[in-house]
């Protein structure tokens, strides 16, 4: 009998425990009533009403001008952010793509260094560079932390280019511009939908760089999430966020992975 996959076990019940089980808590959690917030009654009553069932908070959400605006507003800085990544990404991928092997290798190292500093430190590093809050710091703070990681990721998908196949179509005539786009791009466009999926899940749940760069007009679902936990105490509502924006970006997510695996 062959029992390699009782070893999967211990692996399926740590997944069932750390992602499963608060995800479906989550879920109970958003389809509950609303507490009673004026601090009246049980103190477990503060937060949700444990046993109840209720669609308010979906409601609320659907119907309310400002949580459609709050995920709009969401989704256009996961574009932007997205696009923007995937842009200067790609050219460091590709000057690394094109350097001789000890430049790669000093590339690479310049490239993830910013990895290495504190998130925090490096936010207010920005807050300091672009001065005054607003749209543009939390757009350019975003960027920023995530080109790293679209740049390696590229880049990885264009070492995997066979060289020859655009020497090959250099000497039949095809200009370096014309290689690029007929035989380097299509063969790594694998590799960049995989930076557009980390780059979308990151941007789209963003918290920190929104809540320190931004103001009010420029928060995020992330953002607001906190503040139905920590200030309003909302919790029915705060989990029924996150519910629908978990569900937008897995179908964003399952949609990008589908195109990917067409091209690999």
């Amino acid at each position: 009998m062959n029992r390699w996959p009782l070893l999967l076990v211990p692996s399926a019940l740590l997944w069932l425990a750390g992602v499963l089980a608060p995800l479906g808590f989550v879920l109970r959690l958003s389809l509950s009533s609303s507490g009673n917030r004026a601090g009246e009654g049980r103190y477990d009553t503060l937060f949700y009403e444990p046993g109840t069932w209720s669609f308010a908070s979906f409601v609320e959400i659907f119907t309310n001008p400002y949580y459609r605006g709050l995920f709009a507003f969401t989704a256009a800085l996961a574009g932007v952010v997205t696009v923007l990544t995937l842009i200067f990404g790609y050219v460091l991928a590709y000057a690394i793509y094109r350097a001789p092997m000890p430049r790669k290798i000093v590339l690479i190292l310049l490239i993830a260094l910013p990895k290495f500093t504190n998130i925090l430190v490096f936010v207010f590093g920005v807050k300091m560079i672009f001065g005054a809050s607003g749209p543009g710091p939390v757009i350019a703070g975003e960027v920023l932390m995530l080109v790293p990681y679209a740049a390696l990721t590229i880049a990885a998908a264009l070492e995997a280019v066979p060289y020859p196949l655009i020497e090959a179509a250099r000497g039949l005539g095809a200009s370096a511009a014309m290689a690029f786009w007929r035989v380097t791009l299509p063969l790594s466009l694998p590799g960049v939908l995989a930076a557009a999926i980390l780059t979308l899940l990151w941007s789209a749940s963003a918290f920190l760089g929104p809540y320190l760069l931004g103001e009010p007009a420029q928060y995020t679902v992330a953002v607001e999430v906190d503040r139905q936990v920590h200030q309003d105490l909302d919790w029915a509502l705060a989990a029924a966020l996150n519910v629908v924006l978990l569900g937008v970006l897995s179908v964003a997510a399952y949609g990008l992975s589908v195109w990917r695996r067409r091209l690999a």
